[in-house]
């Protein structure tokens, strides 16, 4: 980071993405679940190919010292690609075909499986509790660390426990689990099976609200609450199992499919003076992955961030100087905008009229809904290694 912001301003944006082209085949290392793991998938994707699958190598004792791939094309605004090189130690044994695969992000393959790491658990509301009052000598304790320290007051309405301080008698009443209340909190839970249903066959929102009489409020509501509720049974009966479970053979089918989102402008930004700045619907994908014979659904999920703000994406071009990279390189590479638009440095190679154009685009996109897109072959390549 301290070489990248002292050779910024020194080099032009050409040569500044040059000095940090040895990030194409750098493993990316990073820790889920207890383990450590690394990936890089820069190298020849042929079967065909003798070099498929392997990694970059130079070979030092052939005059030349040539390497197994070499970098070629990526103009202003085409993407890199490998050139798979003849073998010039055993040229007769196997075949290499000349082949062209394309560059990724090992750094932005790693964030977005982070992503759908974390879009895929589900965490349990924790509200902090106080179970005794101001002037209680024993007021560090809890019913779930020293449960005799309290007594056992029934049970609320919603069959969650109430206790009882021993000392200040003061009582508490707790939230209660899944197992202790579904309806918790939930208005018109009779309706969810009968919403359910109309979900699964495609019911348009409005017919839906006029068949369940209620309003767009609630349907999206009950909407984010039954999706919890799916993602709960999975992390519980699935996840789990799946995670134990070996299979000799599975063929993995992937499948991409085009979804019209709604492009909403943000709050204050919907007047005239904003009109046609974009498409009122915008097209993004969904990716699912299934296992052919059985038909069972691994994953399925928009590509789309809806994490990602602005300030993240300033914050990441300002330290990383992202926006003269090369797409390899760069943290943020699976999202429709990599990098926030800089000014022009005194060596850069873009002028200050097509720096404002970049910036107006950005600020275009900035007034509709939050998040951006992803690259949907960042999102199957999560999907494969997840």
């Amino acid at each position: 980071m301290n070489d990248r912001k002292e050779q910024y301003k020194l080099l032009s944006d050409k040569k500044f993405a040059f000095r940090y082209n040895h990030m194409l085949f750098l493993p990316i290392e990073f820790t889920w679940n207890g383990y450590t793991h690394k990936i890089q998938y820069n190298f020849c994707t042929n079967p065909l190919c003798k070099w498929c699958g392997q990694g970059q190598v130079k070979f030092e004792t052939v005059k030349g010292k040539p390497s197994r791939y070499k970098l070629e094309g990526g103009g202003k605004n085409s993407q890199k690609k490998l050139r798979c090189n003849p073998d010039p130690i055993n040229p007769t044994i196997g075949m290499t075909l000349n082949c062209s695969p394309i560059t990724v992000s090992n750094w932005s393959v790693a964030e977005e499986i982070s992503r759908l790491v974390r879009i895929n658990q589900t965490k349990d509301v924790e509200p902090e509790y106080n179970f005794h009052k101001d002037s209680c000598i024993v007021g560090h304790l809890t019913p779930f660390d020293t449960p005799s320290e309290f007594y056992k007051q029934g049970k609320t309405l919603n069959n969650a426990q109430r206790w009882q301080c021993k000392v200040c008698k003061k009582k508490t009443s707790i939230l209660p689990n899944k197992r202790q209340s579904t309806t918790y909190r939930q208005k018109k839970n009779d309706i969810l099976p009968m919403f359910a249903k109309l979900l699964l066959n495609k019911m348009p929102i409005s017919r839906t609200c006029d068949i369940l009489e209620i309003g767009v409020g609630t349907y999206y509501h009950k909407l984010e609450w039954l999706y919890r509720c799916c993602l709960e049974f999975l992390e519980k009966y699935e996840t789990t199992p799946l995670a134990t479970a070996s299979f000799k053979e599975m063929w993995l089918n992937t499948d991409k499919m085009h979804y019209n989102l709604n492009n909403v402008h943000k709050k204050g930004q919907g007047g005239h003076k904003y009109f046609g700045l974009e498409d009122s619907q915008v097209q993004t994908y969904v990716v699912v992955s299934a296992d052919t014979m059985s038909r069972y659904v691994f994953r399925s999920d928009i590509a789309y961030d809806w994490e990602m703000t602005v300030e993240d994406l300033k914050y990441d071009t300002v330290v990383y100087k992202e926006d003269h990279l090369n797409d390899f390189s760069k943290k943020n590479n699976r999202l429709d905008f990599s990098y926030y638009p800089q000014e022009p440095t005194d060596n850069d190679t873009q002028t200050p009229y097509e720096y404002r154009t970049e910036l107006n685009e950005f600020n275009k996109r900035m007034q509709y809904v939050d998040g951006l897109h992803v690259n949907p072959t960042y999102t199957t390549m999560a999907h494969y290694w997840l």
